[in-house]
């Protein structure tokens, strides 16, 4: 009898070009080039009338740099036809201003704008604190230290916060004033943004708040009980993503379970630091 062997191909992509990209601000560059039909034999006699009246070149270029390249390129004579533009030399003809310019010959190369040659993205770019500030959160009705463990803004720049040892959700203006709160019956342990005004505030108690904001004030929408514990909670594209400490969990948001899709036995994986 013959046999049948399977065979599985895998492939393994090199992610050293991922690294390489990463470091890139573009592809390449884009070169627009503008041919002049000019005679030659017209180019050269004006070259030497230039040459011939310094005063003006020095007026209309300073520095004389327009005069010192006429020199060269008459000492050398060239024609258009054997001119050749080579990518790895196009910096050595690159003034300040982005153009390469060649005053005897016909043609021209202008650099399309849009890119920076050099111009190198810094991935590991150090973020620097130019200031900051301090403002309490604390309320009259708090009996123990705040303790903010979850933040999240609105469409209108409002600031949410969840006041773990308070057990409130509590509402910050422009001005970082506390303006409005709800109180939770349980220690919040994580928040995520569901809208622009709609958060989501998992409870100790095996519960997930639905808090909304409506004219400076936090409104309870709803309420999903859940079959085990809720720790860390994030929102994506109308599903939910939610951990008991061991396994992560995906719901829709009316509250259907949808699937398990991890589970650790180890004993390492919390999904939260918030026990």
């Amino acid at each position: 009898m013959t046999a049948n062997n399977e065979r599985t191909l895998t492939f393994n992509p090199d992610r050293t070009i991922q690294q390489t990209l990463s470091v890139l601000s573009g592809l390449g560059q884009i070169l627009s080039t503008v041919k002049q039909s000019q005679p030659t034999k017209r180019t050269t006699q004006n070259t030497y009338t230039r040459q011939n009246r310094p005063k003006a070149c020095n007026q209309s270029d300073p520095g004389n740099q327009t005069a010192s390249r006429l020199k060269v390129n008459t000492s050398i004579p060239e024609s258009s036809s054997s001119r050749h533009y080579s990518p790895g030399n196009q910096n050595s003809h690159l003034p300040k201003s982005g153009l390469v310019s060649d005053p005897v010959s016909s043609s021209s190369h202008q650099l399309v704008q849009g890119h920076q040659p050099g111009a190198v993205s810094k991935p590991d770019q150090i973020i620097k604190v130019k200031s900051s500030k301090k403002y309490s959160v604390k309320i009259e009705r708090d009996r123990s230290k705040c303790y903010i463990n979850g933040i999240c803004e609105t469409a209108s720049g409002e600031l949410l916060l969840t006041d773990r040892m308070n057990c409130r959700v509590k509402l910050l203006d422009r001005t970082y004033k506390v303006v409005a709160h709800c109180d939770l019956p349980g220690k919040p342990r994580s928040m995520c943004s569901i809208d622009s005004s709609l958060v989501a505030v998992t409870v100790h108690n095996e519960e997930v708040h639905f808090i909304r904001v409506t004219n400076d004030q936090l409104k309870e929408e709803r309420i999903l009980k859940l079959q085990h514990n809720c720790k860390g909670i994030a929102h994506h594209h109308g599903n939910l993503y939610i951990t008991d400490g061991e396994a992560l969990y995906n719901y829709t948001l009316d509250g259907r379970l949808v699937s398990k899709m991890y589970k650790d036995k180890s004993g390492k994986f919390i999904g939260n630091n918030y026990n």
